[in-house]
């Protein structure tokens, strides 16, 4: 008789840019946390703004973004309260801060 076992991988860890988006999306408005290794750079800190609906009707929160290269607005949205958090792609020009 052959036993077959299942190996059943660790969950994998979120990459810092949805660590990113999971802390903006249940932030306390005016909360930061400071990331390593994102698409905006290597050390990033997060300030949570406000909640708003998107036009897609997402769930969305605005944060800002201080780098090295200055800051810059971000968003995390979602569908609904089962969707992940995902940073949204750049919505808000330079002009917007």
């Amino acid at each position: 008789q052959s036993q077959q076992t299942t190996t059943s991988m660790p969950p994998q860890e979120p990459s810092p840019d949805q660590r990113m988006a999971n802390f903006l999306g249940t932030a306390v408005t005016g909360t930061s946390a400071s990331f390593s290794g994102t698409t905006l750079g290597n050390s990033v800190t997060v300030t949570a703004k406000d909640v708003y609906v998107s036009a897609l009707g997402e769930l969305c929160r605005e944060g800002v973004a201080t780098t090295a290269h200055g800051l810059t607005r971000i968003a995390a949205c979602r569908k609904d309260e089962t969707s992940p958090w995902q940073l949204a792609p750049a919505i808000f020009g330079k002009e917007a801060l």
